[in-house]
């Protein structure tokens, strides 16, 4: 009989990665933007979804709205897809901040709303799962659901559905009115701010795919 493999431990996976904790918190504070070249994720978010990607057998990755990269490059190394790809328009450059991607990825360097990176997102064909990070405004984030919904995939996510800033309550009202479809949530304290609660938290939506949360099956 062949086993069910065991399920990683990325809470030590990254434990070297730094999330958005304190200090980021305190910059977003004062400038109203989180100038740290860091995952600018809920580590506790990070390593469910991190499970979620396991369970789910992803093996490719489309990141749109990608900072400075740490999160497409951390999660490249920890899964070693056989395809991944980026979109961004560059906004960390602005704050002289580098942007670093895993050097096998795609990258298109634009507005994720544009006719050009439309084109470019045909040419990709199919991905496993698409993290929508970018334009966290009401009518941004569905145009960036409605292109990328228009493309093969299997999972459509997105970055900041609890609204808990006025920045992200245009992410929150959109998944609020995502009706069709199955939806599950990742949402986790945030323990590095020392709070009970999410300040981010990440929505995952399929068109058809029945969404589990359990043990992977063995890889053939």
């Amino acid at each position: 009989m062949g086993t069910i493999a065991a399920m990683r431990n990325f809470r030590s996976e990254l434990c070297e990665d730094r999330c958005w904790d304190r200090l980021t918190q305190v910059r977003f504070d004062e400038r109203g933007e989180a100038l740290e070249d860091c995952i600018l994720q809920n580590r506790e978010e990070l390593i469910a979804l991190c499970g979620f990607i396991e369970a789910q057998r992803i093996r490719s990755y489309l990141e749109i709205g990608t900072w400075t990269g740490r999160l497409v490059s951390t999660l490249h190394r920890l899964f070693r897809f056989d395809r991944v790809a980026a979109c961004d328009d560059g906004y960390a450059r602005r704050f002289g901040l580098p942007i670093a991607l895993p050097d096998d990825a795609e990258f298109f360097e634009g507005d994720s709303s544009s006719e050009h990176f439309v084109r470019w997102r045909e040419g990709l064909g199919h991905f496993d799962l698409v993290l929508i990070d970018a334009n966290h405004h009401y009518r941004g984030v569905r145009r960036d659901f409605e292109i990328n919904r228009g493309f093969p995939h299997r999972f459509l996510a997105f970055h900041d559905i609890t609204g808990h800033i006025p920045q992200t309550r245009g992410v929150k009202q959109f998944w609020d009115e995502l009706t069709e479809g199955r939806k599950t949530e990742i949402v986790r304290p945030h323990r590095e701010l020392g709070l009970d609660h999410s300040t981010m938290g990440i929505g995952i939506w399929s068109a058809a795919e029945r969404i589990s949360s359990g043990t992977p099956a063995p890889r053939p």
